[in-house]
């Protein structure tokens, strides 16, 4: 599985892929991709999971990158929600590009 994640250019435009199934991102590509900070993030994932919205093993895994050094990434819903609960430019950019494309793809039926 190649792990793809979600970017921002320049100009504020998101590439989101198209494959979402291999989209996780780690705590820093979400850090800089909703302009937030770590402490931030870790509180609004810990308060969804204290909710019950998410249960760990959906949206959540642990990947060793080298010899005893794991990464945690988390997953499209996960990333999605995130987008809705922070209001930040990053998030709102993520928001935005969602909505605009559940539209187009309403409107092209």
């Amino acid at each position: 599985m190649k792990r793809t994640v979600i970017t921002m250019d320049g100009n504020g435009e998101l590439s989101i892929p198209s494959n979402l199934q291999d989209l996780w991102m780690i705590e820093g590509e979400l850090v800089d991709m909703l302009h937030v900070t770590a402490p931030k993030l870790h509180a609004v994932i810990r308060s969804m999971y204290k909710e019950g919205l998410f249960l760990v093993s959906d949206v959540q895994q642990k990947k060793e990158t080298s010899k005893g050094i794991w990464q945690t990434q988390y997953g499209f819903p996960m990333i999605v929600a995130l987008c809705f609960r922070i209001n930040s430019y990053g998030a709102v950019r993520f928001r935005d590009t969602i909505i605009k494309r559940l539209y187009g793809a309403k409107e092209r039926r």
